[in-house]
């Protein structure tokens, strides 16, 4: 395991939202400039950077794509379904939502990729970016379906990010590869995702007391997210017999920090975005060491 290079990667990011936070400090993000951005994330950045990861088309055969989807959609639908039951469990009601999400959903696409293939090599990167697809379906319908009111929207599901998760599956199973222009144009569009959210989230923190990372609840909470929860699903798996390479692809995307996505989601539908960066920043300073203890523990 490469350690050095989740540590690099994870000091980048933070060093990006540390950017954001003073940029919030010298009022260059306001809270109307974060919902602007916000919405250039969730409208333009993140269905760039979808279709951008599938540009030069399938690396899979017919039968291996439908097998390896298949796969990932359960166990996404595993991983919903297990949040939702902790959530009512523990009779949370203050932004039960919000706590929902964050259970549910990690950094697979910002962080995870880069982590996968560092650590588990590049066959194991074109799992992740294939494990994408289902989880772009539940977390920009299921996931963002938890934050608005009013039930079931078709026009509201059927947002940027899930259209694109939908053209991408469908450049999959037909394995086609975008032409030059078109593939660098996505590509450029979506490499304003990464640099932008931490900013977004960097800069939800200037409101936030350092006394409150100290809050009990919330550090229980990452130590639940970061090792207990990998651990459990590590467990499922193996009672499956998946092959190894897949079984350690998923558990790796698990290990990975809170969505950044979800300060978003939580700053454009009226929830506590100051909980969701506090979840993410300490999500992703942990992981540094809580990916290792996890990964110890597998190979024990």
């Amino acid at each position: 395991m490469d350690i050095n290079t989740i540590v690099t990667q994870m000091t980048i990011l933070l060093l990006i939202m540390i950017v954001g936070f003073v940029g919030a400090k010298k009022n260059i993000f306001n809270d109307e400039v974060n919902v602007y951005a916000s919405n250039i994330l969730l409208r333009i950045g993140i269905p760039g950077l979808i279709i951008s990861s599938v540009k030069n088309g399938s690396p899979f055969t017919g039968n291996e794509l439908f097998n390896v989807l298949g796969i990932f959609s359960i166990f996404v639908i595993f991983t919903g379904i297990v949040s939702k039951i902790i959530v009512e469990v523990l009779h949370i009601q203050e932004n039960k939502a919000l706590w929902q999400f964050i259970l549910l959903f990690t950094n697979a696409g910002f962080m995870g990729l880069p982590a996968i293939q560092a650590i588990l090599g590049n066959q194991a990167m074109l799992y992740g970016a294939l494990f994408l697809l289902p989880l772009n379906c539940l977390m920009y319908g299921y996931g963002e379906s938890l934050f608005r009111k009013g039930g079931f929207s078709l026009k509201k599901f059927m947002n940027g990010p899930m259209i694109a998760s939908v053209i991408a599956l469908v450049l999959c199973i037909f394995n086609v590869e975008l032409p030059y222009i078109l593939a660098q144009t996505c590509t450029y569009v979506g490499n304003v995702t990464t640099p932008l959210s931490m900013m977004v989230i960097g800069a939800g923190l200037v409101k936030m007391d350092v006394k409150e990372l100290l809050d009990l609840k919330l550090w229980a909470f990452t130590i639940f997210k970061m090792i207990l929860l990998p651990l459990f699903y590590m467990f499922s798996l193996s009672l499956f017999h998946v092959d190894p390479l897949i079984e350690n692809t998923l558990i790796l995307i698990m290990c990975m920090p809170v969505a950044s996505n979800s300060s978003v989601y939580a700053l454009m539908y009226g929830e506590d975005a100051t909980l969701a960066s506090k979840a993410i920043f300490l999500t992703s300073v942990a992981c540094v060491v809580t990916i290792p203890i996890v990964f110890i523990l597998h190979n024990l």
